[in-house]
């Protein structure tokens, strides 16, 4: 008897490992369209595709939102069939993914700080409120942030703390973002390139993808502090 639940057990758990490693290639599919259209995990820019349809490459956004959304659907089968499972793999996959998102952001910023610096004032946030000794500040420290918190969400157990950390950077990203496209600038995000001004399309790509990823950041906010190791002790 007591076999016979333990394989049904095993059974249900790979195949919530199964639909949550799917779902995880789904969000990593649907943010690469949001954010990087051009990197080998998208669709839109096959040249296969654009010859049939010269105009898919305008919809990178909907379908990586799209990806996204059937990442979320997929969830829900995956927690019905073995909930504790689900939810250690969840934290573990959202770990990993967004440390290690934040930590190689910061690579580019903390190499080239000046650049930064000239990026961030670009929003012209800091300068409307009279703030421009900020710019230069905010571009040496902002890194650091980003570099240490993600270090710590993925190797440390202060899985709380680092995640509300990341969570109020998303909140600054959102903000900044919003500012950029209601004052009608055309610059790039900065983060994860630093080529200064873009197009306005940009902004928006980026915003959607924060407004994506602060939901799990903040999910992780409220998951009680274990190391990775220790998420998957009983």
């Amino acid at each position: 008897m007591i076999d016979c639940f333990e394989k049904n057990n095993i059974k249900r758990s790979i195949a919530s490992a199964v639909i949550l490693l799917v779902a995880s290639l789904f969000v990593a599919f649907g943010v690469a369209e949001i954010s990087f259209p051009e990197s080998f995990l998208t669709f839109t820019d096959q040249d296969w595709l654009l010859d049939i349809w010269p105009k898919a490459y305008r919809y990178n956004i909907h379908v990586g939102v799209t990806a996204c959304a059937i990442c979320g659907l997929l969830i829900i089968p995956a927690y019905k069939l073995q909930k504790d499972f689900a939810i250690r793999a969840l934290e573990t996959l959202c770990r990993l993914g967004i440390g290690g998102m934040f930590i190689f952001a910061s690579i580019f910023k903390i190499q080239d700080p000046h650049q930064f610096a000239t990026l961030v004032a670009q929003y012209q946030f800091f300068s409307a409120l009279h703030l421009d000794f900020v710019n230069n500040f905010f571009a040496l420290v902002y890194p650091q942030f980003e570099l240490w918190f993600g270090l710590a969400m993925i190797f440390s157990p202060f899985v709380k703390e680092s995640s509300f950390a990341i969570f109020w950077m998303f909140v600054s990203f959102i903000i900044a973002l919003a500012w950029a496209l209601w004052n009608d600038l055309g610059i790039t995000c900065g983060c994860f390139e630093l080529e200064g001004a873009q197009d306005k399309a940009e902004a928006w790509t980026s915003l959607i993808r924060d407004l994506i990823l602060i939901w799990p950041t903040g999910w992780l906010a409220m998951r009680k502090n274990k190391s990775l190791i220790g998420v998957w002790r009983k």
